[in-house]
């Protein structure tokens, strides 16, 4: 009688088992990660959008507006007034919640990169909270986690 090398049915079994506990454990960490890549995707997006805008004001000379739709998850830049020529739409996730708190919109971009007023947004996603300030002066702003 030959003997042959290999696992029985319940060794497999055995670590089947093993390995979907495991995966039971990691699986709920996974969905903060995601949470907070969705919000720091958008904030980098965000700021990404604000540079832009503030660059092609520097560079064409001439204004620029943001406008953020409260009805949609969009925003908009636009070359000189809110009717102008469309550089950039943007859209994102419908349980991302921009709230304009001290910022009205548009926000306009001089053709010297300085912005027509300061304020404030907060980004809402899940249970994470974020602050975006805009400052006079050369259309600085930051971003900080609430």
């Amino acid at each position: 009688m030959r003997k042959e090398n290999g696992f029985t049915l319940i060794e497999m079994l055995i670590v089947l088992t093993m390995i979907s506990v495991l995966s039971m454990l990691v699986i709920p960490k996974m969905d903060a990660l995601i949470e907070k890549k969705h919000i720091d995707y958008f904030i980098e997006q965000f700021k990404d959008d604000m540079l832009y805008a503030q660059q092609y004001a520097l560079v064409h000379k001439c204004t620029v507006t943001v406008v953020f739709s409260l009805q949609q998850p969009e925003y908009r830049v636009m070359e000189g007034n809110v009717f102008g020529r469309l550089l950039l739409h943007r859209t994102y996730s419908d349980n991302m919640k921009l709230q304009l708190v001290t910022l009205q919109s548009p926000l306009i971009f001089f053709p010297n990169g300085n912005i027509n007023r300061a304020g404030t947004i907060l980004v809402h996603y899940g249970k994470q909270t974020y602050q975006i300030v805009f400052l006079l002066g050369k259309g600085r702003f930051y971003v900080q986690k609430l």
